[in-house]
C-alpha cells in the first residue's frame, strides 16, 4: 500500500520549534533564566507562525531562506531569555532544532498513519488536541529520560569547540534529513512520502543520540578530570599527615632535650650566662607551644601543625574538640576533613587586616548519638549561599563551580552518611559535619 502523508502545516511546526527552545531554557537554574518569561514565550510562539506563514506564501526556491529567518527567530528567543555565555546558547539552539525537527516529523507521521489506517477524517479541533498530546510525549520522554549528568552540567559547560561542534552537527542532519524532499521533486527517485518521513525522523532521532553522545562524553571527562583532583588532593592530605607527625616526633624530641639543658643552667654560676640560656630557652618554647591534645593522635597532629601556622600569623585558633569521637573515620579522609575545612577558614580569615578580627573556632562534640563537627571563622565579606549550594572557590581558576576542599569533605560526609551544612550568618561562616555515632 502506498502510504501518502501530506506536508506538515506550518503551524505545527512552529509550535515544535517553540517548544524545543522552552525545553532547552527551562532545563537551566533560575537564575539563568530571565523573569517574566512566560509572556516572552507566548510572544515568540507568535512570531514564529508569522515567520512560517510568511515563509509558506513564497516559492520553493526560497524554502531554505525561510528555514534560516525561523532558525534565527529561535536563537533570538534563546538569546533573549538566557543568561548564559554564547557558547551555551549556541550548543542550545543547535539541539532545539534539531529537536523541533524531529518533534513535528514524529509527531505528524504518528497522526497521518493513525488516520490513514482508520480511513477517517477528523476536525482540525482534534487534529490539533492529537498533536498537542503527541508533543507532550515526546518532550516527557526526551526531558524526564534518564540523565548521566547531575545539575546538567553537559548543558552548562559547553566549550567554544563543543559550541562549533554542534552547529556541524545541525546542519549535516538538517541537510541529510532533508534530501529526500528536494530529490522528490526531480528526476532522482527517494521512495514515496512515507519512506521520505521515515528517513527524516530516522536521521534527526541520530541526531539527537549524537548531542547526547556528545553531553555524556563531555560529563565523562569532567569526572574523570574531577576525580583525578580529588585523588590528588587526598594524597597531598596524607603526605601533609605524614609531615605533621614527623614534625610532631621532632618536637617532643627537643621538650625532652629541654630537660638536659636546663640541667645545664641549673649548674651554671654565671648569671649573665644563665640569662642568656633562659632567652634561648623561653624563644625555643614560644615556638612550640601550639601543642594540640584532643586524644586522637591524627587530629592532635593536624591542629598542632594548623595552630602553629596560626600563631605565627596573628590567627586565634579556638580549639575544643574531642578527637576520640572520630576515630571510626579513616585516616585519609580524616586528614581531608581537617585540612581542607581548617586551610579554608585560615584563607578566609587571612585577607582580614584587622588581627582582632581573625578568628577560627573548632569543636567536635557529641550531642545524643551525633558527632558534631564545627568549624566557624569571621569573614568581612560572608559568601552568598543559595538552596544550599557551596560557595563558588575565591581561587584564580573561577570556572570551577566551588573548591575542591569543600567539594572533598561533601564527599566524606555522603561516605559515612553524614550531614553537611553551609550557613552563614553575622560576619561568621560556619560548617558543620555530622556523624551518627
Amino acid at each position: 500500500m502506498d502510504i501518502k502523508l501530506p506536508d506538515i502545516p506550518r503551524y505545527y511546526t512552529a509550535l515544535a520549534e517553540t517548544l524545543a527552545c522552552i525545553m532547552m531554557i527551562e532545563q537551566l537554574p533560575r537564575k539563568q533564566i530571565k523573569s517574566k518569561r512566560w509572556l516572552c514565550y507566548l510572544a515568540f510562539f507568535l512570531g514564529q507562525m508569522a515567520l512560517q506563514y510568511l515563509a509558506g506564501q513564497f516559492s520553493l526556491a526560497f524554502w531554505l531562506l525561510g528555514m534560516l529567518a525561523n532558525l534565527a527567530w529561535m536563537g533570538l528567543m534563546i538569546n533573549t531569555l538566557e543568561q548564559t555565555s554564547n557558547d551555551i546558547k549556541l550548543y542550545h539552539l543547535s539541539r532545539a532544532f534539531i529537536t523541533a525537527e524531529f518533534m513535528a516529523a514524529l509527531a505528524w507521521q504518528v497522526y497521518c498513519l493513525g488516520i490513514q489506517f482508520v480511513d477517517q477524517r477528523y476536525s482540525k479541533a482534534f487534529e490539533l488536541m492529537t498533536m498537542i498530546v503527541i508533543y507532550a510525549l515526546i518532550i516527557a520522554v526526551l526531558h524526564y529520560s534518564p540523565k548521566t549528568s547531575p545539575n546538567n552540567y553537559s548543558l552548562l559547560h559547553i566549550s567554544h569547540k563543543s559550541a562549533l561542534n554542534s552547529l556541524l552537527i545541525m546542519a549535516m542532519v538538517f541537510s541529510v534529513s532533508n534530501i529526500g524532499f528536494l530529490f522528490s521533486r526531480g528526476n532522482f527517485y527517494a521512495g514515496n512520502g512515507f519512506t521520505i518521513f521515515t528517513v527524516r525522523t530516522f536521521v534527526d532521532l541520530c541526531g539527537l543520540l549524537l548531542f547526547s553522545l556528545q553531553e555524556n562524553q563531555r560529563y565523562e571527562h569532567y569526572l574523570q578530570r574531577d576525580l583525578a583532583n580529588i585523588n590528588n588532593m587526598f594524597n597531598t592530605q596524607y603526605e601533609q599527615y605524614q609531615a605533621f607527625r614527623e614534625s610532631n616526633e621532632i618536637v617532643n624530641q627537643r621538650f625532652h632535650d629541654l630537660k638536659h639543658q636546663l640541667d645545664i643552667i641549673a649548674l651554671e654560676s654565671s648569671s649573665d650566662k644563665r640569662n642568656e640560656y633562659i632567652k634561648h630557652l623561653q624563644d625555643d618554647i614560644k615556638q612550640f607551644k601550639a601543642d594540640v591534645k584532643t586524644g586522637n593522635p591524627i587530629v592532635d597532629v593536624v591542629l598542632t601543625r594548623k595552630n602553629a601556622y596560626c600563631i605565627k600569623h596573628g590567627i586565634t585558633l579556638t580549639c575544643i574538640a574531642n578527637g576520640r569521637l572520630l576515630d571510626q573515620i579513616d585516616t585519609m579522609d580524616l586528614c581531608s576533613l581537617l585540612g581542607n575545612s581548617l586551610d579554608n577558614a585560615i584563607e578566609a580569615v587571612s585577607k582580614l587586616d584587622a588581627p582582632e578580627k581573625r578568628l577560627i573556632d573548632l569543636r567536635i562534640t557529641q550531642k545524643g548519638n551525633l558527632v558534631v563537627y564545627n568549624i566557624r571563622n569571621y569573614t568581612g565579606d560572608p559568601p552568598k549561599l543559595e538552596n544550599g549550594s557551596l560557595p563558588k572557590s575565591t581561587k584564580k581558576d573561577s570556572s570551577r563551580p566551588h573548591g575542591y576542599g569543600l567539594r572533598s569533605i561533601e564527599q566524606i560526609a555522603e561516605r559515612y552518611n553524614a550531614t553537611m551544612n553551609l550557613t552563614s550568618k553575622d560576619n561568621w561562616f560556619s560548617l558543620t559535619v555530622m556523624f551518627v555515632r
